[in-house]
């Protein structure tokens, strides 16, 4: 028997793995713009187009899993609001609402966008000399940029955050996009520990630091901007569901942000003067993406299972 409970559970697990696709779609679309051949030098081209060529079998597994999982939700939606088993999957009184719904809505744009990366990194890969022409370049630039905000502003779509006050849009978009961007580009990260020399992992962690300074700073304002609104008393904050798996939430994304001022601040500084230093990194970076993933799971749970009260 299909319990409430069973229900819930596998609309989170869907959730996690939908967050797993977006967050490898934006996070390996930009990672790969993080280090080109133009920041080598000619004899090492082949390794960064090893590295490139990782990131885009590892985008394309979870884009995979995140497509697969985004159309699953809708039916398991569908089964959870028919009340009548996993037969109450293809309800089509149910499917008809839900088709009339946002639901179909967040599920027709996310299966576009993820289909559109996973087009992009099959390019990437089949086409040999595809990042070395800057006018391509900066197509896959536009092209990464239009997947981002796709997905991002389809978390503007449904739940509790659809009912935020004006300019909710920009503010959940930004923070969705950078948030995933953070956490899909941890894996290319380690992935770039053990390819790069240390004069080259050096410079592509120098500029990722670089480039994440301003986005966690952007991050922060806007998730202090929803918060304000979805949360806005401290008794809220404290003792509902709600507001203690944000505090939780925010805890985590405190820690990555902790492992994340270590590795520019101590870490990376020290590849160039100690020859196992990318290994000390590649350890630190794994932490952060198991901390990143408990944040997704965390998410999952917040947008699924509770809500503030609005």
């Amino acid at each position: 028997m299909m319990t409430p409970e069973i229900w819930t559970t596998l609309l989170i697990l869907n959730k996690f793995l939908v967050y797993l696709g977006i967050a490898a779609s934006i996070g390996g679309g930009i990672s790969i713009f993080l280090f080109t051949q133009y920041a080598a030098s000619p004899g090492r081209h082949g390794v960064i187009r090893q590295w490139h060529n990782s990131i885009c079998k590892y985008a394309l597994w979870f884009i995979s899993i995140g497509f697969i999982a985004n159309f699953a939700d809708f039916f398991v939606q569908t089964g959870n609001m028919s009340e009548t088993g996993i037969s109450g999957m293809l309800n089509p009184i149910m499917i008809e609402m839900l088709w009339l719904s946002s639901v179909s809505t967040i599920t027709i744009i996310r299966a576009i966008f993820l289909a559109l990366s996973a087009f992009m990194m099959l390019t990437i890969i089949s086409s040999v000399y595809s990042l070395r022409d800057t006018g391509k370049l900066l197509g896959y630039g536009a092209f990464t940029a239009l997947i981002a905000a796709g997905l991002g502003y389809s978390f503007t779509l449904s739940g509790h955050t659809n009912e935020l006050a004006f300019g909710s849009v920009t503010l959940i978009t930004l923070h969705v996009v950078i948030a995933f961007a953070w956490i899909g580009s941890l894996v290319p990260l380690i992935y770039a520990t053990s390819v790069f020399n240390e004069s080259e992992l050096y410079s592509l962690m120098t500029r990722f630091g670089h480039y994440a300074a301003w986005l966690v700073a952007l991050l922060i304002v806007a998730g202090s901007g929803m918060l304000i609104q979805l949360v806005p008393s401290i008794d809220e904050l404290f003792n509902t569901n709600y507001g203690q798996l944000f505090i939780a939430k925010t805890a985590l994304v405190l820690s990555m942000l902790g492992l994340a001022v270590w590795h520019k601040l101590y870490l990376v500084p020290r590849l160039l003067q100690h020859k196992n230093g990318h290994i000390k990194l590649k350890r630190s970076i794994m932490a952060e993406t198991v901390v990143g993933l408990l944040v997704l799971i965390t998410t999952s749970v917040v947008t699924t299972a509770v809500g503030p009260a609005l």
